[in-house]
């Protein structure tokens, strides 16, 4: 139960820029674990935590939950469009490009693996910042960016948790007997 209050949609909504740096989305199972922990133990996440909080917090939390990880995919995504667009990045995609078109046949529809690893080698070239490739920042940032997409995908799943355990408090409307019915019917009246 302790673990459910530090994981809160509304904690992680707002630090989702931490999360998904530090958790791992298993798409199967739609939980998050953590990476690493100074713990003994990881922290996980899964739609039953989600849908607590959405019981806690109301299913007002859903659309703002959205709404700020949209806000940080926006950011995401054009960072991943400012790597692509890059001048060093960009030529190497497009001379890599025409090769596959034109060799197509030969290659049997298949990217070449000896041109990938002369392509991840290219990239390594270019250097580093903070001691990290170009090629691992892009993998950590198309992670952040599946990690965020996961963490809607589980707000929805939780969300419909969450309604599914609540909607047998909903009377059958077509069921509902008129009080006056049953009044004669016990002898009452």
């Amino acid at each position: 139960h302790s673990q459910q209050a530090r994981l809160d949609v509304l904690v992680i909504m707002r630090n989702i820029s931490v999360f998904v740096e530090r958790y791992d989305y298993n798409l199967n199972a739609q939980v998050f674990v953590e990476r690493v922990s100074s713990s003994k133990s990881l922290n996980a996440i899964d739609i039953a935590h989600i849908a607590a909080s959405i019981r806690t917090h109301g299913p007002g939390v859903l659309n703002t939950a959205v709404n700020y990880v949209y806000q940080f995919l926006k950011a995401k995504i054009q960072s991943f469009s400012i790597f692509l667009f890059d001048d060093h990045i960009r030529s190497r995609l497009m001379k890599d490009a025409r090769f596959f078109e034109k060799n197509r046949e030969e290659c049997g529809n298949v990217y070449p693996y000896d041109r990938a690893e002369a392509f991840n080698r290219d990239i390594r070239s270019l250097g580093t910042a903070d001691g990290v490739s170009y090629l691992d920042r892009f993998r950590q940032l198309v992670t952040e960016i599946g990690n965020s997409m996961g963490f809607i995908r589980m707000l929805r799943s939780g969300g419909l948790n969450a309604l599914a355990n609540e909607i047998k408090f909903v009377p059958n409307l077509q069921r509902i007997l008129a009080l006056q019915d049953l009044t004669i019917e016990a002898g009452l009246s």
